[in-house]
């Protein structure tokens, strides 16, 4: 999941900045002649309110990185962050979170207070629960993986308030391509990076079956029940123990309110997860896998039955799909 949304005018927290100006003075560079190019003054930076276009920063950071020669820029920024990067309302709800579930439904619903020049997901694969997130920032910049590996780091200090400050992930995975930096390498407990992977992500291993119960509750009359419950499903939809009963056992409640939240929204369980089946059924046709090996992945007992449920939710074939692609 990668987007490239310069057009669509992404803005940041204008606070964002200022890890990597401070991070410029300890090296003896003087933030405020960089400021200067773009008419900007360190007090105005920390104005809780002020966002600022994405693009700002990704030549702020193209500048500190070109000053200091620090290929690992993202990194050493990460250790700047205070309570004056965070927006006031995520910063105290992710200090009231106690457990690894509030503390990820905290991050990932109010993620968008930080601005829109980022995305921040769930997965689940191989016994590990994945942070993920993309840039909006142009891949061709050098800010943008120095962009990549702050909003990583910013991710894993947020989490050691929640496992521990001694914890460390297995390895990382970035999007960008690079040669491995010694220093992040340092910071994964197997002493392994992953560059030009699929995702940024951060794993977490944690057995499906050891999933703690959110502290959260699911109201079906809350509003935000139907966002914590899709985003439970969308995390944990494609694991081979997934199941109604497995999501409901996650919430501690019965299968029937889950229904009732859905149907409330006029869908249902099954509904739902067919669509998210067959959404990557036409990501897997589209990157050239046949509807037998699309069939398999995605666990149909054969190809008719994935054709008919293709058919149903879209009133195409899969065979119908490709011809229309030509």
């Amino acid at each position: 999941m990668h987007f490239h949304l310069m057009r669509s005018l992404p803005v940041c927290r204008a606070a964002l900045s200022t890890p990597f100006l401070r991070f410029l003075d300890e090296h003896g560079r003087d933030p405020s002649q960089f400021l200067e190019r773009f008419s900007i003054d360190k007090k105005t930076l920390v104005d809780p309110s002020l966002y600022l276009p994405s693009h700002l920063l990704s030549m702020l950071i193209d500048s500190v990185a070109k000053s200091t020669d620090y290929n690992d820029l993202g990194f050493y920024a990460a250790q700047y962050l205070d309570e004056r990067v965070l927006h006031p309302s995520l910063e105290n709800q992710l200090l009231d979170a106690d457990d690894l579930n509030s503390f990820l439904h905290t991050l990932i619903s109010l993620r968008h207070l930080q601005g829109s020049h980022f995305q921040l997901w769930l997965e689940y694969k191989n016994h590990e629960l994945r942070i993920c997130h993309s840039s909006s920032l142009t891949e061709t910049n050098r800010s943008y993986g120095h962009a990549n590996e702050f909003t990583t780091f910013f991710i894993i200090n947020q989490l050691k308030r929640i496992l521990g400050s001694n914890w460390q992930p297995a390895y990382l995975a970035f999007h960008h391509q690079c040669q491995p930096k010694a220093k992040i390498t340092g910071q994964t407990a197997h002493r392994k990076v992953i560059f030009g992977a699929k995702n940024n992500f951060v794993p977490v291993l944690l057995d499906i079956d050891q999933i703690p119960s959110p502290t959260y509750s699911l109201d079906e009359n809350n509003k935000g029940a139907l966002t914590r419950l899709t985003g439970v499903i969308d995390t944990f939809w494609e694991h081979e123990a997934f199941s109604i009963e497995f999501v409901a056992h996650l919430f501690g409640v019965s299968e029937r309110t889950l229904q009732r939240v859905l149907l409330s929204n006029n869908t249902s369980f099954r509904d739902y997860v067919n669509k998210k089946k067959i959404d990557k059924s036409i990501q897997l046709l589209n990157q050239g896998y046949s509807v037998q090996c699309v069939a398999e992945k995605m666990r149909y007992s054969d190809p008719s039955n994935f054709s008919r449920a293709m058919k149903k939710q879209l009133n195409l074939t899969p065979t119908q799909y490709l011809e229309q692609q030509l």
